[in-house]
């Protein structure tokens, strides 16, 4: 995986994060909305520890099959999480936008694990796909932060009205992701 499809493929699962993050910036007031950068750091933490445990996970998957099957299966996994991503999209519920007074670091870190298992997937598929991990951890990290940081600011500012747009984009990411690591592999299967 080149260092532009991880970057790509990472901010299209960064795109969850940012309208999770998103739905918390539009529930908070103005003294915890400087919070902001605290529950990103959390938040972005939290993503890497799922990531470095799913990077674990596919380099041992990876040892155990051939490469072919391990692009296959990275493809696969890249093509359901843009499913669910698509899905989120469209059975989301109305969003009351209303002052959460149980907004607490705590309550970030929980809602940090519960939204990063995408995360430990996407670790899992990049290390079949034999990728850089510290490239990875990186890039992921870093877009994780950013998308928390600027979801809050968003929710804050605008509300939660974009969010359907946001998943849908970033399932169709993840969605031709999927198809270009297929495209890669047909020819070499004949």
């Amino acid at each position: 995986m080149s260092t532009i499809e991880l970057i790509i493929t990472c901010l299209g699962l960064s795109l969850d994060c940012f309208v999770v993050m998103m739905a918390r910036g539009a529930l908070v007031n103005q003294q915890e909305h400087r919070r902001s950068i605290a529950n990103s750091l959390v938040f972005a933490v939290v993503s890497l520890m799922m990531l470095m445990i799913g990077l674990f996970v596919g380099t041992v998957i990876e040892n155990q099959f051939v490469l072919h099957a391990n692009q296959i299966g990275a493809a696969l996994i890249l093509f359901l999480l843009g499913c669910v991503l698509m899905i989120r999209a469209f059975r989301q519920n109305e969003f009351e936008e209303r002052h959460d007074n149980n907004f607490s670091l705590k309550r970030v870190f929980w809602l940090g694990v519960v939204m990063s298992i995408d995360v430990f997937l996407l670790g899992t598929c990049v290390s079949m796909l034999q990728a850089n991990m510290l490239e990875v951890c990186l890039v992921s990290t870093l877009l994780t932060l950013l998308s928390a940081q600027l979801g809050q600011e968003v929710g804050y500012r605008l509300g939660f009205a974009y969010r359907r747009v946001f998943f849908a984009a970033g399932s169709l990411i993840l969605i031709l992701m999927s198809l270009n690591v297929l495209s890669r592999i047909i020819p070499l299967l004949k």
